[in-house]
């Protein structure tokens, strides 16, 4: 038995009432109950909601338990966000910016006034902005990835403070701008995914 999109909302309403709060674990959440309902119907040839509070009877502690688990998984954020990194379009890229910085002379566009780290600070606060304005103004949801992923920001923001000269008085490698350039790039990509997968998520739910 197949749950209707009535059902479905029902559960999420239930979860948002329950304090689970993040919209895209919340779908997550729905997804996994919705199978378990849907057995309990099919198995027990009982309606949705008698299937649900009985499902919910055994499960609802651990599923609970579950969403506040996962709010400490600062570690996780940068474990996914490396993993992404390794994909092979994305090592593709790396070896296109390494060959791109060893073709364009980019020291020629720096100095005391306009640093190498000056340029990545500026670009940090732009996507930290941007993940504000976008989540409270435009999704208007608590989005959990978008929020555990400042964690990767902040970890970037401090490999820059302190592994890229504040004054450039020498000239910043090729190896040094292509790494950090990737790892950038890769972060706007790597939120610019996961906001895309979270959309495709919420339209089976409108």
């Amino acid at each position: 038995m197949k749950l209707t999109k009535e059902n479905m909302q029902f559960i999420d309403t239930y979860l948002e009432n329950s304090d689970v709060v993040y919209v895209d674990i919340r779908l997550e959440m729905v997804d996994h109950i919705a199978t378990g309902v849907e057995e309990k119907m099919r198995s027990e040839q009982i309606d949705f909601y008698d299937a649900f509070k009985d499902y919910m009877v055994v499960h609802k502690k651990s599923i609970l338990k579950n969403n506040k688990s996962r709010y400490s998984y600062s570690w996780e954020s940068i474990k996914q966000f490396l993993l992404f990194l390794v994909k092979p379009y994305m090592l593709f890229l790396n070896v296109a910016l390494f060959f791109f910085f060893k073709k364009i002379d980019v020291n020629r566009y720096f100095n005391e006034d306009f640093t190498v780290n000056n340029m990545f600070s500026g670009l940090i606060i732009v996507l930290f902005l941007f993940q504000i304005v976008y989540l409270e103004f435009i999704l208007k949801k608590r989005f959990y990835i978008a929020e555990r992923n400042i964690v990767v920001l902040v970890t970037l923001y401090y490999l820059q403070v302190f592994l890229l000269p504040v004054y450039c008085n020498n000239d910043v490698s090729i190896y040094t701008i292509t790494i950090f350039s990737f790892l950038f790039l890769g972060y706007i990509i790597f939120l610019a995914k996961e906001i895309i997968k979270f959309n495709s998520y919420m339209l089976n739910y409108i």
